[in-house]
């Protein structure tokens, strides 16, 4: 069976062009009151929201789906604000268990919008939970890119949820330890735009398809290399809440080293790049899917880690006196709900012809091998 979250881009399964763009919400009843809430991101300044948005896409719908509305707007920080947010003591938070059986207490909700930074606008608001540190990291990071490189936003999709545990189509995602974030994107002219789930092709270039039989709305985006790499530095420059995985599709990861190559990054943070980036299964050919490791404190509460576990993680986990402790699968813990390949196919609406010769170039990476890395499965 082929697992992949609705937050990623079905339709390069050829499910729609709707999930393509990463923009699933599940239908569900409001989110439920719950002490993650006292933490919500600015919490004078973000009221709760009024429940998640019954929509999928900016560009279609679900074969035989009504167009859905957008979600009400929602409130922004300013940089007070996520100052704010990153004053809070680490201590407020944990994670228990491992991304894929565990769940979080005091979770800190990523906040709606900031300076270069936003939360999906179709996505769950539930699913937007971490623990403070990785939330604030998260913060740091885009924080790197606007020193350096301002006038652009990140789009970040599916955290946690509120108190973890499963999350719909996701797999993991569970602990309040892994982000969705979406590439970097400029639009035709060069100029940068809003990120959407818009699979690259090894080229760097990658198309918004809107109706699927219709190539008139079709727009051509390129993913902004210098500042997804920027992001991915800003987080990797940080010690506190160390990265344990990212998951990208490979031709993007080669044009991520090389750009950090050619710009004289860190050693230390282009060797560290080198080790926990990899394409799994399925390729991540429109996000980054990054994994934090568990803080020390955590791990004295329960907290357990998916492997690989690095030897420079290792290392400074026994500074602190709490080696890493690995995930266990427990099989009491069923996976969440997922869509097979084969399934996603069968629901597939009619394409153009251009659609489906991007899905037949797709077919030249979305199986591709690891080339032989010490850390890649």
């Amino acid at each position: 069976m082929v697992r992949f979250p609705a937050s990623l881009a079905v339709l390069v399964l050829a499910a729609s062009c709707a999930r393509a763009r990463g923009e699933v919400v599940p239908a569900e009843s409001p989110p439920r009151a719950s002490a993650a809430q006292a933490h919500d991101a600015g919490a004078a300044a973000q009221a709760p929201s009024q429940g998640p948005a019954q929509a999928r896409s900016q560009g279609g719908s679900q074969a035989g789906a009504p167009e859905p509305a957008l979600a009400p707007p929602r409130p922004a920080l300013d940089a007070a604000g996520v100052d704010a947010l990153l004053a809070l003591p680490a201590s407020g938070s944990t994670s228990l268990g491992g991304p894929n059986d565990g769940r979080i207490e005091g979770a800190l909700a990523f906040p709606f919008a900031g300076p270069g930074f936003r939360f999906g606008p179709r996505r769950d608001p539930e699913s937007r939970y971490g623990t403070v540190e990785h939330v604030q990291a998260l913060l740091l990071a885009v924080r790197h890119v606007e020193a350096a490189r301002t006038g652009s936003e990140v789009t970040v999709h599916d955290l946690s949820r509120p108190e973890g545990g499963p999350i719909p189509h996701h797999g993991s995602h569970r602990a309040g330890r892994d982000v969705d974030v979406l590439f970097y994107l400029l639009d035709d002219a060069g100029q940068p735009r809003p990120g959407l789930g818009v699979p690259i092709e090894p080229d760097g270039t990658g198309t918004d398809y809107g109706d699927l039989l219709d190539p008139s709305d079709d727009a051509l985006v390129r993913i902004d290399v210098p500042r997804t790499w920027a992001f991915v530095e800003g987080l990797l420059l940080q010690d506190r809440a160390a990265v344990q995985r990212i998951f990208v599709v490979e031709h993007v990861r080669t044009m991520l080293l090389e750009h950090a190559t050619r710009s004289g990054a860190e050693p230390r943070v282009v060797e560290r790049f080198v080790d926990l980036t990899c394409q799994p299964s399925y390729p991540h050919d429109d996000h980054l899917h990054i994994r934090f490791f568990c803080s020390s404190e955590d791990i004295r509460r329960g907290c357990t880690d998916s492997a690989p576990i690095y030897p420079w993680h290792r290392t400074a986990m026994r500074a602190l006196g709490t080696p890493p402790v690995a995930q266990v699968v427990r099989p009491d813990r069923p996976p969440s709900e997922v869509t097979t390949e084969a399934e996603a196919r069968a629901a597939a609406p009619a394409m153009h012809p251009s659609v489906e010769a991007f899905l037949a170039r797709r077919e030249a990476w979305r199986g591709q091998p690891h080339p032989g890395r010490r850390y890649c499965r």
